[in-house]
């Protein structure tokens, strides 16, 4: 999956999307999940079932798992999918509430009738290692630390073999945190015992995840599994017939994003496709960027035929694997997707999708904004209600909230508010005096008003850093709240692996946090 991450312009593009100003981009308006259920999804449901059970037993999955699996079979079942790269330790903590907000939106929508199964799409194929070879953990001292493995570049997750050393690195990684976590050895017995049936580095995330939310019956589907690359093919080399195409579409969304005053997402070479190949790369295979020349394809300087990548394909189906202008629509051909949870950062790339889906005949599903969930400790949550402070509104504005809280406390706010309100009011006044004589003259005032209202922020600021200094308490209360809630200066879900509350609170615990969240919304737990 692409990444989750997002910025404050990608918050604004999900509250346009939400605000239903989007919709060229997209087949469903938001939240319309009936029309998204009515939509035909003509998937092989057995085939599909089929590969994922195969999956689910080699890696020791729940009996939840399977019984969803045969519910998948019905031929009127719908998906609500998810799916995140298979980083170290899970990855950030959103890949928990992702998978979550999949879960409870598909019990939201299931029906005797007509089962809604959560699955979560195991991005395997992806080959940014540097994206998955590490995790963050926030000790008992609230010091950041980074845990990292040595992975071959370029090499797809799921054939990166696991090897006894990569799991050992990391018991070892934990077993270093100080002071000692309360529970390392049930945090270390979710890492080896789920190392136990893995073979691939995807694996052993997916291990971890069925045995965290199998019970609750989310199921996996693996892309580099042969069962499971067979029902790819189809839309794989129908995209070898044309691969210019869905590139124009995937440009041309670019263009109109770009028209409206956003930044696009992706942008794809005249020569370039939405496909990767994989090459020879020594002790693990390397994913190439497929390039058009005319009927035939160029991958580091050389031609390749089309029926050259068919033998590849008759040979191993997962040789071939799409980039993320073609990703989800084999996704959504392959699995028969009701709605698709995605982040921020996921949403601004399937914006530009629609023409995509539509070149392959694949509906687009409904996109639904995934939850989000901020664990709070409880040095962080006492705090908060110290000050009346949301983890939204401090992730949002740290600063802000700082120079609120010590101005209010010595009065000074209250006499910043009343100055702001008092030019307000002279302004107006002058407006309508100078409406009557002059009406050019507004200009001059406005920018005068500009001008003033600036130099109150900028003596409202000095103030609070002048306040701040004479009150080292609530500095270093703040500070704490950073390492906390804003680790390396982003929000926490986005940074730190659940592994860290699992380590000071226990894995079940930390899990039933995430578990009472909902499909949508964002979240405070509070541990």
């Amino acid at each position: 999956m692409s990444r989750d991450d997002a910025t404050p312009s990608r918050a604004s593009f999900l509250d346009h999307y939400r605000a239903g100003e989007l919709k060229e981009f997209f087949d469903l308006a938001p939240g319309d999940v009936e029309t998204a259920l009515r939509v035909p999804r003509p998937a092989d449901r057995a085939a599909l079932a089929d590969a994922m059970r195969a999956h689910a037993r080699r890696l020791g999955a729940p009996e939840k798992v399977f019984r969803n699996l045969e519910r998948l079979e019905d031929p009127a079942s719908r998906v609500v999918v998810a799916g995140q790269q298979t980083g170290l330790l899970l990855g950030p903590a959103y890949t928990l509430s992702k998978a979550v907000a999949a879960v409870r939106l598909a019990e939201r929508l299931d029906r005797p009738e007509r089962p809604v199964v959560p699955v979560f799409w195991l991005a395997s194929q992806d080959h940014d290692t540097a994206e998955i070879d590490h995790a963050f953990l926030l000790d008992g001292a609230e010091r950041l630390q980074r845990l990292e493995l040595e992975l071959p570049p370029e090499t797809p997750a799921g054939r990166i073999a696991l090897r006894r050393e990569m799991v050992a690195a990391v018991e070892a990684g934990l077993r270093r945190q100080e002071p000692a976590p309360p529970n390392l050895d049930e945090a270390l017995e979710l890492v080896t015992s789920a190392a136990g049936p893995a073979t691939s580095y995807a694996d052993w995330f997916a291990a971890q995840l069925y045995r965290l939310l199998g019970e609750h019956g989310l199921t996996q589907f693996d892309p580099m599994q042969d069962d499971a690359a067979r029902l790819l093919r189809p839309l794989i080399e129908q995209e070898l017939e044309r691969p210019e195409a869905s590139v124009a579409e995937v440009n041309g969304a670019a263009r109109r994003l770009r028209h409206l005053g956003f930044d696009p997402q992706l942008g794809r070479g005249a020569d370039a496709t939405n496909l990767f190949l994989e090459v020879d790369g020594g002790a693990t295979p390397r994913r190439v960027l497929l390039r058009h020349e005319g009927r035939n394809f160029r991958v580091e300087g050389r031609v390749v035929a089309v029926d050259e990548l068919r033998r590849r394909l008759d040979a191993d189906p997962a040789a071939i694997t799409p980039a993320a202008g073609l990703r989800p629509v084999v996704q959504d051909a392959v699995l028969p997707t009701a709605a698709v949870v995605l982040g921020p950062g996921e949403l601004r790339y399937f914006a530009q999708l629609r023409g995509v889906y539509a070149l392959h005949g694949v509906p687009m599903p409904l996109v639904w904004p995934r939850a989000t969930a901020t664990l709070v400790e409880p040095p962080a949550a006492r705090m908060l209600d110290k000050y009346g402070l949301s983890v939204g509104a401090f992730q949002a504005d740290p600063e802000g909230c700082l120079q609120r809280v010590l101005l209010d406390r010595s009065g000074h706010g209250e006499r910043f508010r009343a100055a702001s309100e008092r030019l307000d009011g002279m302004m107006r006044e002058l407006l309508d005096e100078v409406e009557g004589i002059d009406p050019t003259l507004q200009g001059a005032v406005l920018r005068g008003r500009g001008y003033l209202e600036t130099t109150l922020r900028r003596l409202r600021g000095k103030t609070a850093e002048a306040l701040a200094r004479e009150d080292g308490i609530t500095r270093s209360q703040f500070e704490r709240l950073r390492r906390q809630l804003l680790p390396g200066g982003e929000p926490a879900e986005r940074v730190l692996s659940p592994y860290s509350a699992f380590l000071k609170f226990g894995v079940r615990p930390t899990l039933d946090a995430f578990l009472s969240i909902g499909a949508e919304g964002d979240h405070e737990l509070r541990i």
